[in-house]
């Protein structure tokens, strides 16, 4: 049997996450056994882990008996990397399996529902390890880090929207808070990122500053705020100027190709928090 510190369970949902916890972990000496769920995760994913597993969303029973081929293998550490949407929660599946899981939820917020997911690892003697493991050199620390230099007034914007979406966190709504002179055009909701900032572009045409945060007391071991090029095109078909996101807790990705999209109209910093 292979050495399990050498070992690890990655849990993929969607966008390119996955794929990168999964080269960087390898990079770092570890063989990669990825579960994945149909229509979500990029099958792409098959090219960058050692063994892959494909199930299908609120497939309870087939998870639980993964967890014991793993737990067999000699796997106790695990990642989860990627989004899946919280909209899922909605579908209806003939087992009924997760809509029992989600009923028996203090609320139907994504934390509550990853918690549980956390729970059932450390029962089957797996520890959850933060989704930012690997991902260190891809968290910039505070600063500028693409385009051109803010002005005054997406200055106050930032710390206005800073102090919303910190407050929205605390509640567990979105990481997402679209600003302009002050007002908040937009806050993010289960539509995701680009959808939020493309609707702020609807409603308060071009100029808008896009505050991007971490969750107070943030657990890092799922749904850490990432951006990527799809967010900057977001921003370019919205009209938007600015994005702020929170240093040392966001993870870009794509940061040659978003600064060549960033350009000279639109400004990208990492802010502390304070």
């Amino acid at each position: 049997m292979e050495s399990s510190s050498s070992l690890l369970g990655l849990i993929a949902g969607s966008s390119q996450m996955p794929r990168v916890v999964a080269r960087e972990a390898r990079a770092a000496g570890c063989r990669v056994h990825a579960v994945a769920i149909h229509d979500i995760t990029d099958p792409a994913l098959e090219d960058c882990v050692d063994e892959l597993h494909w199930l299908q969303w609120s497939d309870l029973t087939g998870f639980f008996a993964l967890l014991q081929e793993w737990q067999s293998a000699g796997i106790t550490a695990a990642i989860m990397a990627g989004k899946v949407e919280q909209q899922r929660m909605y579908e209806r599946d003939e087992s009924g399996e997760m809509e029992k899981l989600i009923e028996g939820l203090p609320s139907g917020h994504t934390d509550q529902l990853l918690s549980a997911v956390a729970n059932v690892l450390a029962g089957a003697g797996i520890d959850l390890l933060p989704s930012t493991r690997y991902l260190g050199s891809y968290m910039p620390v505070a600063g500028h880090v693409a385009g051109r230099a803010l002005d005054d007034r997406e200055t106050l914007d930032i710390e206005h929207g800073w102090q919303v979406a910190k407050a929205l966190g605390t509640h567990d709504i979105g990481q997402t808070v679209v600003v302009k002179e002050k007002a908040v055009v937009a806050v993010e909701g289960m539509e995701g990122t680009d959808a939020c900032i493309r609707r702020a572009g609807e409603l308060a045409g071009p100029g808008t500053v896009v505050v991007k945060v971490a969750k107070p007391d943030q657990d890092l071991r799922f749904d850490v705020p990432v951006v990527g090029v799809q967010t900057v095109a977001a921003m370019r078909e919205a009209g938007a100027g600015v994005l702020a996101f929170e240093a040392g807790m966001t993870v870009v990705f794509d940061a040659a190709e978003i600064t060549a999209l960033a350009g000279d109209d639109i400004a990208l910093v990492a802010r502390a928090d304070d």
